[in-house]
């Protein structure tokens, strides 16, 4: 064996190894994507089949602010596939972009924070070979989504090869950048939470920058709009001619910032950040008398940081609202497009909006929810659980102390959105301070369910806990695309989002109740799952099992 093969066998030891850990990201992600796609597409052929609905679309989009915050810029001789490609392909970008940056935020550090990342290193498997391996399973990550979406708009009547190609490709390299730059983030922060927020910080700034230079044509967002990779979908859009060279210009940004990734990670410790920040406040003594004044101490930062962007998002959005609101009240929506059906069979739009607004801050505030009382069932699964449970706290504390933290985080958030949404809408869109705090402040309940949920997953199935994010993420697919799938109203109606000032918020109460108590008798009848622990009926992924052999025979 020549010295290089020797030199590369640790690093196809480490791609192996993740291959075989990831494989369930690798199949469930882009069949999610290619049946969503293949499910929403083919409504936007029937919905603007005539070149008439197809320019009043135009017209809408590029007079109001709002839209092209939320989907960019549209041609003005766009067809139904290029109007897929620009309200579908936004949000399947943003929803994909936040969960390509947490995958990659779990494999650039979460490995690092559970000590896989020192057994590798003792095998020889330095810091260049792992950054290199990280790199290339986010890379095969990002083609197989955006293989997925480009063969899903195939569904799309009048969709050719080229559009489905151009369609994904923008779909795979924009979530190949944001996982570039989450691994560069993940060599500056101190551990995986603070990946994760440098890498959604960069993804907020990123979808915001496009989308205020779409809308606004701002001097300075036009300057971060050039560097974001949102732009991608404009630039590749189906119709235009298809230029591939934005394609090469995202590729040598792919490389140059996995080489920055590398070279930052020869420079770091194991379990350290380049960057450590320490707040005054961390260097008091840390008082907690349980479980759930630790879990709110740990979480401190991030519900101040996530209550405060949301609250700015929602004071944007609302005052952006102002023009939408305006065309629905002069009958200038179309009834088939999405904002149409919500505000224009309303009476009051201003209200109609306020609600839309605050369905999707609910789901924010649920994902937030779900996320921080999944850390329960992560906590169980890297072993510190087992180490609490030896200082007398049981597990079942535990647990309800970050389900408590995920309602006092989304109840904060929801409270500050709700408090922007009044101060702007009285202006913009003619709302009340007690509209905003029955429609934005009113999804409390929801986000309460959704992590009473996940709780229940994670006493129930730690490893399982991902379902979880399943009926959030369905909430957000009714709200934004029901009318354009034409679902039954009875459904959109039973939308978790849709409860908020209605009665079904006592339901939504009622059945978190149902979930924790559920949750915590399953629990006691279990045994606590230890770190380090397989997977019973697996053997070890980076062994081949031993066979017995047989005895000789003594004929």
């Amino acid at each position: 064996m020549s010295p290089g093969d020797g030199a590369l066998r640790p690093w196809l030891i480490d791609m192996r190894l993740r291959l075989r850990c990831e494989r369930a990201w690798l199949i469930a992600l882009p069949m999610g994507v290619l049946l969503l796609t293949a499910a929403l597409s083919p409504s936007y052929g029937r919905t603007f089949a005539s070149r008439a609905d197809q320019q009043q679309v135009v017209a809408q989009a590029r007079a109001n602010d709002t839209m092209m915050l939320l989907y960019g810029r549209l041609d003005s001789e766009a067809d139904a596939v290029e109007i897929a490609v620009w309200e579908l392909g936004a949000m399947t970008c943003l929803v994909l972009g936040i969960v390509i940056v947490l995958r990659a935020a779990a494999v650039s550090r979460g490995e690092e924070d559970q000590g896989r990342a020192e057994l590798l290193h003792a095998a020889c498997a330095g810091p260049v070979p792992r950054v290199i391996a990280q790199a290339a399973l986010l890379g095969i990550l990002s083609a197989l989504v955006g293989a997925a979406a480009g063969a899903g708009l195939l569904a799309l009547q009048g969709a050719g090869a080229a559009d489905a190609c151009s369609y994904g490709v923008a779909v795979g390299l924009t979530c190949l950048l944001l996982a570039a730059t989450t691994q560069v983030g993940a060599q500056l922060a101190a551990d995986a939470a603070g990946t994760r927020a440098v890498g959604m910080t960069v993804l907020a700034a990123s979808f915001l920058s496009y989308g205020l230079d779409c809308a606004k044509d701002w001097r300075w967002s036009g300057l971060a709009a050039a560097a974001s990779p949102f732009r991608l979908r404009e630039e590749l859009a189906a119709g235009e001619g298809h230029d591939w060279t934005p394609c090469l210009w995202a590729l040598a940004a792919w490389i140059l910032l996995t080489g920055v990734a590398a070279v930052m990670a020869r420079r770091r410790d194991l379990g350290q950040g380049l960057v450590s920040v320490r707040p005054p406040w961390m260097r008091m003594p840390l008082r907690a008398p349980g479980p759930a004044a630790l879990a709110l101490w740990l979480s401190a930062r991030s519900m101040i940081t996530w209550a405060l962007a949301v609250g700015a998002t929602a004071g944007l959005f609302t005052d952006m609202g102002r023009s939408l609101v305006e065309l629905a009240q002069q009958g200038g929506l179309s009834s088939d497009s999405e904002m149409g059906s919500l505000l224009g069979s309303s009476s009051d739009p201003g209200e109609a909006f306020l609600a839309y607004l605050g369905s999707l801050l609910g789901v924010l505030a649920a994902c937030q929810a779900v996320s921080l009382a999944s850390s329960a069932g992560a906590e169980e699964l890297s072993g510190r659980i087992e180490a609490v449970s030896a200082t007398g706290v049981t597990t079942v504390r535990t647990i309800l102390a970050w389900w408590m933290t995920a309602l006092v985080n989304s109840g904060l958030t929801l409270t500050c959105a709700a408090g922007a949404a009044a101060t702007v809408g009285e202006d913009a869109l003619g709302t009340d301070s007690w509209d905003a705090l029955r429609l934005v402040a009113g999804q409390w309940p929801a986000a309460i369910a959704a992590a009473g949920l996940a709780s229940f997953v994670c006493a129930a199935r730690p490893r399982w806990r991902g379902l979880a994010w399943i009926p959030v993420l369905a909430s957000l697919g009714i709200t934004q695309f029901g009318a354009s799938l034409d679902l039954p109203e009875g459904i959109r109606d039973a939308n978790p989002a849709a409860q908020a000032g209605q009665s079904g918020s006592w339901w939504l109460l009622g059945m978190a109740v149902v979930l924790i108590a559920s949750g915590i008798l399953l629990h006691r009848r279990r045994d606590l799952m230890l770190a380090g622990t397989t997977r019973p009926g697996l053997p070890h992924p980076g062994l081949s099992p031993i066979h017995p052999q047989p005895a000789p025979s003594r004929g």
